[in-house]
């Protein structure tokens, strides 16, 4: 079993008070067990994308740097595995909305980038809504899995979570458990559990949606509308934060359970004979120069070759 936590709370204007509230409720879901814990969409700042003010992005920072430093210091401390997501300012000037994966030494395991970068037209909805284009170059890192000593976890972080072929690349990367971080508002609840729910059981994974809470302080009058939680690979949901208030949706995952439900299912592609890797992967079944090895997975959804058969 792994113990896994989506710690929901109100964004402030004031970066350190995010930064003191987050790491105050990390400390409480590692006291409670947990082994994983993400943070919400930009958990360091308010919802800022709602206004495009060129300041800003003075609230952007690299990945690695002062946030993600403190945090891997944290996940260190507690000896668990922390997805932080930030406003990234990357080497080359560009921006960013990244999740950043910290080890239990502290170090950073990897990123992932928002892909989907959504312009919601403000004439469709009273609601304030984001210009995130402003912002944010879209993700260039493709879709990861990342290795931690717990679970295979994948990440998409809000926008991504309304495009069921990014959960289903993870869900063949080899994901177990898919962090789904976010900055989603109440007039947008009623897709919640049914994305998560559908993203659970069409791959076989767990996953784990983290809102933030209610209306940031210092910010706009958009409003979070929390509900973080966890879904099993069957689509229950295991644990459910408030709607209102700061909390944390905690659970046990069993990541043993999911390959004979992926063998009952077969919503995976089943593996391709040896005679075929061999084949496909050249001599001593390794990639031929210059293939990424992700390119299998995706041919794992197209017709043989004229004349192979899968053993």
């Amino acid at each position: 079993m792994v113990r896994i936590a989506g710690v929901q709370f109100v964004g402030h204007a004031d970066k350190a008070v995010n930064i003191e509230i987050a790491e105050r409720m990390v400390r409480q879901a590692a006291a409670r067990g947990a082994q994983i814990a993400c943070l919400p969409e930009l958990f360091n700042t308010m919802y800022f994308c709602v206004e495009t003010k060129p300041e800003y992005f003075d609230w952007a920072e690299p990945v690695p740097g002062p946030t993600t430093d403190r945090m891997g210091a944290l996940a260190r401390e507690l000896g668990i595995v922390l997805i932080a997501p930030v406003f990234e300012r990357a080497p080359d000037g560009r921006y960013f909305n990244t999740a950043a994966v910290l080890g239990p030494d502290g170090r950073l395991i990897g990123k992932y980038r928002k892909s989907s970068i959504p312009f919601m037209d403000t004439a469709q909805s009273s609601e304030p809504r984001g210009n995130e284009k402003f912002y944010f170059t879209p993700g260039d890192l493709g879709f990861p899995t990342f290795d931690t000593p717990f679970a295979r976890i994948g990440i998409l972080i809000c926008y991504d979570r309304h495009f069921p072929e990014a959960a289903r690349v993870l869900g063949l990367g080899g994901a177990e458990i898919l962090f789904v971080p976010t900055a989603t508002t109440r007039m947008t609840r009623y897709l919640w559990d049914v994305e998560l729910r559908a993203h659970a059981i069409a791959n076989v994974f767990y996953v784990c949606g983290v809102n933030k809470v209610g209306v940031d302080v210092g910010g706009s009058r958009r409003d979070h509308h929390g509900n973080s939680m966890i879904l099993s690979p069957k689509g229950e949901v295991m644990a459910e934060a408030s709607a209102t208030a700061d909390d944390i949706a905690l659970a046990d995952v069993d990541l043993a359970a999911l390959p004979s439900l992926r063998k009952l299912w077969g919503y995976y592609p089943r593996p391709p004979s040896r005679q075929v890797r061999s084949r496909r992967r050249g001599a001593g079944g390794r990639d031929p120069p210059g293939r990424a090895p992700g390119r299998r997975i995706l041919r794992s959804f197209l017709p043989l070759p004229s004349g192979e058969r899968a053993g």
